[in-house]
């Protein structure tokens, strides 16, 4: 058969026929985020108040995506405390999931603490929003103060905030107010949403894949869903073995493919795997899955889960390997925090190179299509952990390949819930496969890979990370903040590879 032309990969090799035989997905999560503006007249120019509050209005418009934010705005600027509370009550009828006060002059005290009272008992995130202005003259707004008293009324309430200082007609305005966005789209997103524990359980004696299901659901909101394989398995008859062949026919002759050594009937029962999964979650609405990948996929149905869970990534849903539910709530944090462009997927840490500062990811092989580092392309492959034991024996199907070199973002919210995260960014690089399986090798944006490898160790970390495509550390602090969740710091180490418990 012909080679057929290349499938740009950025879209997943075979995403599109899945989308052809799969439920649509749902629509996208708005969140609706309330501005208001706040002054006082009887001491401060109340029209350049209005004015500023307006340019303040339509540049916000213009710095929220559309497709993820809805923007509703007081009218005009508050000034007093029943005003402010009946504009919040309205906010809250409205199901607001984030609220921006922008500090048109100083205010009055009262207004600042009924807002104080009604973010105690309505605990949305908060951003303050004020800026520069006039000089040479009266101090007409003096915006500056009132954003330091309000922020002080806020402190003394224990209410958790935000702030920003930046002009509204700043050309950095985007960048600097999306790391908060971002963060409130992630966290009303997540909330009362569903992922899927395929398999139901976690798998043998990975004790560090579990999470405590209440924490997760009283911090990220994310509630668990377990499904047993043969309901999955059984799903997966309704889809025809000529759509399953097309797949497999457009994957192995994808020009980026260079090697096979799975059999057409365990590529075939892969693919149906997949697919089931893919339409099961799409008809459950689950925000991402963790796939219980052995040993009742070795045992009962003669197939490796990796390549199945990959296809589904290329999709658009997160996919966790070994049910490790910690990896799972970092890549659907990771997916969200990102408006779905970060990518995430699963790796162990395999490899440090000190002398070249150096990092080696590695995992079985159930990366996504859409990061395959194309000029040295993939290979679909029997299970190379199982080939330990016995290559006769071994099965598939895996996609193994070197990902895409650029900026990434690595972290995991660790066992048992969800409470401390460690995370830190990098540059994957050009390297050699160190291992067969999905492989990069990434060098620390800021710390040394020794003093990362002993932080790790010094804390004993879980064992699987998240690799997240981009720099997003900054929305992900953001996030973390909102949510109550402690960084692991990474400390200068000794000159050598040695530590101890923290």
């Amino acid at each position: 058969m012909e080679a057929v032309a290349a499938n740009p990969i950025e879209q997943g090799i075979v995403s599109d026929l899945f989308e052809k035989l799969i439920q649509p997905a749902a629509p996208k999560k708005v969140a609706k985020v309330g501005l208001v503006g706040i002054g006082l007249e009887e001491h401060f120019d109340w029209a350049s108040i209005k004015k500023n509050y307006r340019v303040a209005q339509e540049n916000l418009q213009l710095a929220l995506p559309n497709e993820y934010f809805q923007l509703t705005c007081s009218s005009e600027p508050i000034q007093t405390k029943e005003d402010i509370l009946a504009w919040l009550q309205s906010q809250e009828k409205e199901g607001v999931d984030a609220i921006v006060v922008y500090q048109g002059s100083y205010i009055a005290g009262d207004l600042a603490a009924t807002l104080a009272r009604w973010l105690v008992q309505h605990p949305v995130p908060v951003l303050s929003w004020s800026h520069d202005e006039a000089t040479g003259g009266r101090l007409v707004n003096n915006r500056l103060c009132g954003q330091n008293f309000l922020l002080n009324i806020l402190s003394s309430s224990k209410v958790k905030y935000s702030w920003l200082f930046e002009n509204p007609k700043s050309e950095h305005l985007k960048e600097r107010i999306m790391p908060f966005a971002k963060a409130v789209y992630a966290k009303a997103s997540m909330n009362q949403r569903m992922i899927g524990m395929v398999g139901g359980f976690r798998v043998p004696g990975f004790y560090d894949c579990e999470l405590n299901e209440i924490a997760l659901l009283e911090r990220y909101g994310l509630i668990v869903d377990r499904v047993d394989f043969e309901t999955i398995w059984k799903h997966g008859q309704k889809f025809k073995e000529s759509d399953i062949d097309e797949i497999r026919e457009k994957l192995l002759y994808h020009p980026a493919c260079k090697f096979n050594n799975v059999t057409p009937n365990q590529i075939n029962k892969s693919l149906r795997l997949s697919l089931a999964v893919a339409d099961y979650s799409r008809q459950q609405n689950y925000i991402g899955i963790g796939l219980k990948n052995w040993p009742e996929l070795f045992d009962h149905y003669g197939i490796a889960g990796d390549g199945a869970g990959a296809l589904i990534q290329d999709i658009g849903i997160p996919v966790a390997d070994e049910s490790d539910m910690g990896a799972l709530l970092t890549m659907v944090v990771m997916n969200q925090v990102t408006l779905t462009e970060g990518l995430p997927t699963l790796v162990d840490l395999s490899l440090i190179d000190q002398g070249n500062n150096r990092i080696g990811f590695w995992h079985c092989g159930g990366a996504p299509t859409k990061l395959i580092n194309e000029p040295t392309g993939f290979e679909v492959r029997n299970h190379s952990i199982l080939e330990n034991f016995s290559v006769e024996s071994s099965m598939g199907m895996l996609l193994e390949f070197m990902q895409k070199t650029g900026p990434v973002t690595i972290a995991k919210y660790q066992y048992p819930d969800g409470a401390r995260v460690f995370n830190f960014e990098g540059e994957i690089l050009p390297s050699e496969m160190a291992f067969r399986g999905s492989y990069a090798e990434v060098r620390p944006e800021i710390h040394e890979s020794k003093d990362v490898l002993s932080a790790v160790l010094n804390n004993g970390c879980d064992h699987h990370w998240i690799i997240g495509r981009g720099h997003f550390l900054k929305d992900l602090d953001t996030l973390n903040h909102w949510l109550g969740v402690n960084q692991i710091d990474i400390p200068k180490s000794l000159d050598h590879l040695y530590g101890h418990s923290l």
